[in-house]
Order: C-alpha cells, then structure tokens, then sequence
C-alpha cells in the first residue's frame, strides 16, 4: 500500500500537478532515504517519458493511463522493450531530467511547513539555494515562507519567536503564528537599519545593516544551526544537549554558550569571529581538521587563503554598535567610512590621502551622518561635501588649495583642525 501510494504521487508529479507540502516533503524523503528508491523514481521517470523522447508527439492522458495501469496491476506489466541503438543517449536525458525533478523538489522541499524533527538538516544547502539579497530595498524583510514576508519600516525594529508564535515589535503588530511559517525563515536588513532577534530557544542576535541571517523557525531536539551573512553579534542560550553552529560563506563556528561578534561580508577580503566571552571552536567551511579554538578578546580573522590569524583585541570595540556608537583604536578611515556607508545607506567617498589617515576614540551614531562626519573632522584634518546621495571627503590641506584656485567653488564644510 506505502508503494502504490508513493507511486501515485511520482505520478501526480510527472503529470506536473502541484503536490501539497506534506505530499512534497513525504515524496523527498522517500526520495533521500535509499539509492533503491531514486533508481525507482528514474525508472518510472524513464516509463512516463517513453513516448516523449522517442516521438514528437506526446500522448499525456494515454501515458498517463498506462502508468497507473501499470501501478494498480504490476503483475501485468509487458515485457521490456527491446535496447535500441540510441537507449543509452535517451537513458542519459531521461537521467538528466530526473535529476532536475529532484532538484526542483529538494529547494522547494525547504520551504515546506514542518515540525522540528522533520527539517532539512544543512542549511548551508539552503543559504546556497536561495538568492542572495542586494540589500537596495528600504525595509527590513523577514520572510517566513514563500508565500508570506513581513516588510518593517522602522530604523530600529526587535523580533522574537516563542514556541508558537513570532511577535515583531512588542505590542506594536498582532503575532503571526508559527503555523504560517516554513522549516528555514530569512531576515534581510538592508543598509541603514538594524534589527534584533530573539530565537525560540532565547539566543539573542543583534543584526547590523546589510546583513542577512537565515534560521529553522523551530531548533531540533539535537542541534542548533543559524546561517549568517554580515555582521552580527550574537548570545547563545546555553544548552549542552544541543550544540549551537553559526555557518558563514567560509567559517563554521561552534558554541554550546557564549557572547561573540561575526563579520562575513562577501565582499570583503577576510571573514573573522570576536570572541566576548565562553569559548568558540572555528574552522574552514569544510575542513573541521583545520579549526581552532579562541579565548575571550581575541580575534580570528580568516584570509583569502584560508588561513586563521589571531589577535588580541577589546571585543568591546567591536560590538559597541548595538548600543548606538563605533569604538576606534588607530583604524584607518576608509574602513571607518565603510562601516558608516553601511549603516547610513550613503555613500562615503575619499581621497587616497584621506583613506590611509587613522583614528581612535568613540565616534556616536546619531541620525544625521552630516554630524558624524563633523565629529570625525575634529579628530582627523579632513572636510567634506555633501551631495544627495552622500558625501565626499578629502584632506583639509587640499580643500584649501582647491578653494584658493577656484573661490566660485562651493565649499567644503569650514573646519580648520589647526
């Protein structure tokens, strides 16, 4: 009975009729559970596609028939056809297309509705085939499953998941309850805003701006995986029956209970992990021989090489914006006016002179980048302009040659660091 029920939904499928969710997630792990039962799907794949791939013209409804002819009555199925000349090139399309049919189950498989239990078990597959965002819409988008994402407005937004329900805003939004949801949610944070999130098992994750982090709505009853991309600060709730892993484009991060920050930015030329306290393991993607373990106030950066470096660090410096401020120590400017583009969504253009100057101390994130820049002048000998879409900076020596040569020109912002 199991046989003909499974072969009646490969039916249903090869006839592209839309499978429910639980009809698809029944359907993938029968497939994923033997290479008996792929070779089957090929099989009735290969019998479906007899006539497709040998004629031009294709029967459906007769196909159709002669497939659930052959599922109801197996004891009467004709003898095999006889090879051709060309079985193993049509053997071979029939492969591929299977293998397709496969493929569109598996992705869509991720977004099935499911218990805890009954999740697709890496998420690094998942993270890999989904669309990575571009970061240009307005809003924060948490997405809770195909059909359904939540666009947020605000600048500064907190979500939290309990064992039923997601609440988003406290007291500002209706819960949405978690029967809406698929296995694996996604919360994208474009540039310019932040967001913190609160997990079922009470992780807490602080999400900085152009970030995305991707999440089961429910952990498992033996382990805890998150996905990020971005930067992130995250406490894990201890829990040493389920280890929790961060997985990042190039790092597997291991904790049972810790406070740590993560930077992974795909752009950027190095990913690196700060340890705040507890005690993280870290290694390659894919290479958990190659991992290492760091103490509270180091930093492990991993290179283009694959190679870990560590260094002893203030975690403090690099977790301050989620309390509203950067803390510098002798950082060059253009990677303070990076992280500044991405939490203003403006852009920060610099001279060469200007991009190597360094500064430390505390700079605040107030509302109006105008303002930051000001306080940074104070600081270094640098003005700025301001343009509709951000800003432009160059050295107060040069500002004032330009303005000597050409006075029509607008000026820069009036500060004199001497």
């Amino acid at each position: 009975m199991q046989n003909r029920h499974i072969d009646h939904l490969i039916a249903r499928h090869l006839d592209g009729e839309r499978l429910s969710d639980a009809e698809q997630a029944e359907l993938l792990d029968w497939l994923r559970s033997s290479e008996e039962h792929r070779r089957n799907y090929l099989d009735a794949y290969d019998a479906w596609g007899e006539e497709h791939l040998t004629d031009t013209c294709f029967d459906a409804e007769a196909a159709y028939r002669r497939f659930t002819e052959r599922v109801a009555t197996p004891a009467k199925l004709p003898a095999p056809l006889p090879l051709r000349q060309n079985r193993p090139l049509r053997r071979r399309i029939v492969g591929i297309a299977c293998a397709a049919a496969c493929s569109i189950l598996l992705v869509t498989g991720f977004f099935l509705r499911g218990r805890a239990e009954q999740q697709i078990p890496d998420i690094r597959e998942f993270a890999r085939a989904t669309e990575a965002p571009a970061y240009t819409e307005k809003e924060v988008q948490l997405v809770l499953s195909e059909q359904k994402t939540v666009r947020l407005e605000e600048k500064r937004t907190s979500i939290r998941y309990d064992a039923s329900e997601i609440h988003i805003n406290e007291d500002a939004r209706e819960p949405i309850t978690k029967k809406e949801v698929a296995a694996f949610n996604q919360l994208l944070v474009p540039y310019g805003k932040q967001t913190t999130l609160t997990l079922a098992d009470g992780t807490r994750v602080w999400v900085n701006a152009g970030s995305r982090l991707i999440y089961p709505s429910a952990f498992d009853s033996h382990s805890r995986e998150i996905y990020a991309e971005g930067e992130i600060y995250i406490e894990v709730a201890h829990d040493a029956a389920r280890p929790f892993t961060l997985h990042t484009g190039k790092m597997d991060i291991r904790v049972l209970g810790t406070r740590f920050y993560v930077s992974s930015y795909g752009r950027d030329r190095a990913q690196e992990v700060v340890l705040r306290s507890g005690s993280v393991s870290v290694a390659p993607t894919g290479a958990p021989e190659r991992g290492i373990r760091i103490e509270p106030d180091q930093r492990a950066s991993l290179d283009t090489a694959g190679t870990f470096r560590i260094r002893k660090v203030r975690a403090e410096d690099y977790i301050s914006w989620i309390h509203g401020y950067y803390r510098f120590d002798n950082t060059p400017l253009s990677d303070v006016l990076a992280r500044l583009a991405r939490y203003y969504n403006r852009t920060f253009d610099c001279s060469p002179e200007v991009g190597v100057m360094t500064i430390s101390g505390k700079l605040e994130l107030n509302d109006d980048p105008g303002e930051v820049l000001r306080v940074l002048s104070l600081t270094a000998p640098i003005r700025f302009r301001a343009s509709e879409t951000g800003f432009s900076l160059c050295s107060a020596q040069n500002a004032r040659k330009e303005h000597d040569n050409n006075p029509n020109r607008m000026p820069m912002e009036n500060h004199d660091p001497s």
